[in-house]
């Protein structure tokens, strides 16, 4: 998969554009060759398209105010001002890049999460829990690792809306479940408010059942930012635990975890796995 797709789809390109522009901006103030100045104008355009295209699930008026800023300081540079003036524009947007930063960067870090040995795990997923042909799919693999009862109900081609036939063969309350479901209904047409409202139904029932439930992230490109938000929001509303966007990314683009790019191949099955069985803490 092409780099800079993996940049944006992970989350990374946010803080790369981010970064870019702050550090175009400090050498604004020292360097003033042409080519200099023509360098870091082109590293300051990369830097806002990588923030803006990064469909980090941030709201709006967050990214408006920083790419005011950014235009403001900008502006500041071509128009006759004093040297301390614009050390001031660069401080400030500096900070509140750093602000806007440390407001993204939790959902980046994955949590611990307790799992008893004597819950059953229930996948709740599409084709990239269900697999497409004989591999051992990754939730039978992380049966083996963890040594737990995991089902997987997973199934191909399943959206948010279908996965409520999946909820039905959950035997029991008090259950962990592992939900990774979205993806056909971002590459398929469901707009971004039935996505909100299916999943706020999906996970309402979920937890009426007393169930831990643990989501991932969708992998977002560029203006899918609504869809991220969604996820985030009901995730703070039902107490679900999100696993970062980077844990499903980084098999999408290890060499050979993916057979179409997409669907992953039994060394990617075992590698998701693994990545989840890092996360759990089993206890007795």
């Amino acid at each position: 998969m092409n780099p800079i797709v993996i940049q944006l789809a992970n989350g990374n390109a946010f803080f790369i554009g981010i970064g870019m522009t702050v550090i175009a901006f400090a050498l604004y103030l020292w360097l003033s060759s042409r080519i200099s100045v023509i360098l870091l104008t082109i590293t300051w355009l990369v830097g806002i398209s990588l923030f803006l295209l990064s469909a980090a699930p941030m709201s709006l008026w967050l990214y408006g105010l920083w790419f005011g800023l950014c235009i403001a300081a900008r502006i500041a540079f071509n128009i006759h001002t004093s040297f301390k003036f614009k050390i001031s524009i660069v401080v400030a947007f500096a900070i509140f890049s750093l602000l806007v930063c440390l407001a993204e960067l939790p959902f980046h870090f994955a949590k611990t999460i307790s799992v008893s040995k004597n819950q059953t795990i229930f996948v709740l997923g599409d084709s990239i829990s269900a697999g497409i042909g004989k591999e051992r799919a990754w939730p039978d693999v992380l049966s083996d690792l963890s040594r737990l009862k995991v089902v997987n109900l997973a199934r191909p081609g399943a959206t948010i809306e279908t996965a409520f036939g999946q909820i039905d063969d959950i035997s029991s309350t008090n259950s962990f479940i592992i939900l990774e479901i979205g993806g056909n209904d971002l590459l398929g047409h469901t707009d971004s408010r039935t996505f909100y409202t299916q999943l706020d139904r999906l996970l309402g029932k979920l937890k009426r059942e007393n169930n831990q439930v643990v989501m991932f992230e969708l992998p977002l490109l560029p203006f899918w930012n609504s869809f991220g938000k969604a996820q985030r929001i009901l995730a703070k509303k039902y107490g679900v635990i999100l696993i970062p966007k980077s844990y499903l990314t980084k098999v999408f683009a290890s060499k050979g975890d993916t057979v179409d790019g997409l669907h992953l191949s039994q060394k990617g099955h075992d590698a998701l796995a693994n990545s989840v069985y890092g996360l759990l803490k089993i206890s007795p």
